[in-house]
């Protein structure tokens, strides 16, 4: 396992989850929390993780944070903070209300990452921004993008050197809930569903 370290883990952890009224990642499925499942996928894989947050509800979950350098711009001060706080040059970036991505499509992203500087799943013809593999490369991009009112980042991640992996429903790694994210309390619902569908 040592050839798969040497990576830091990226958790965003950012949003203001007004839709769910409180903080996703500490909302709890089968007594454990949300982001912990998150922590689970990027463990194997991490000599470092980071949670992206501006709160200091997750400190007591014993990991680094970090705070937006830049207010206001959405997820994409998360990403570009945090690349900066990484002491790794190859990142993995999940958000934190993604409970079902896996191991094995993480393994896929990273096969790509020799020749490109970004890995994004595509599904459906839609890009998964918040879900990928990243070079620290890709910091002066974004930083001139932010600074030229781009803060949308499939924008500023197409101009980088982009690998898009077409997810396929034959892959190893592929199942329908793949991409699931929790932003409302019938999405916390349907979660709670699927974790127990998988777990039987």
């Amino acid at each position: 396992m040592s050839q798969t370290k040497q990576k830091t883990g990226i958790i965003l952890c950012g949003g203001k989850s007004s839709r769910m009224g409180k903080n996703k990642a500490l909302l709890k499925i089968n007594n454990k929390y949300v982001i912990s499942y998150v922590i689970d996928i990027l463990q194997p894989f991490c000599d470092e993780i980071i949670l992206s947050t501006n709160t200091s509800d997750l400190d007591f979950l014993g990991y680094k944070t970090v705070k937006d350098k830049f207010e206001n711009i959405g997820p994409i001060a998360g990403i570009l903070s945090s690349l900066l706080e990484s002491k790794n040059n190859k990142n993995i970036i999940l958000s934190c209300d993604t409970p079902f991505i896996n191991g094995l499509l993480i393994n896929e992203l990273f096969s790509y990452l020799h020749t490109h500087d970004i890995v994004l799943p595509e599904l459906n013809g839609y890009l998964q921004p918040m879900t990928g593999v990243f070079k620290k490369d890709i910091i002066p991009t974004i930083s001139t993008e932010i600074q030229n009112g781009n803060n949308i980042p499939p924008r500023i991640f197409e101009k980088c050197n982009l690998k898009k992996l077409k997810v396929e429903s034959l892959a190893r790694y592929y199942h329908e809930h793949l991409f699931f994210n929790i932003n409302s309390p019938a999405d916390f619902e349907k979660a709670k569903e699927i974790m127990n569908k998988i777990k039987e």
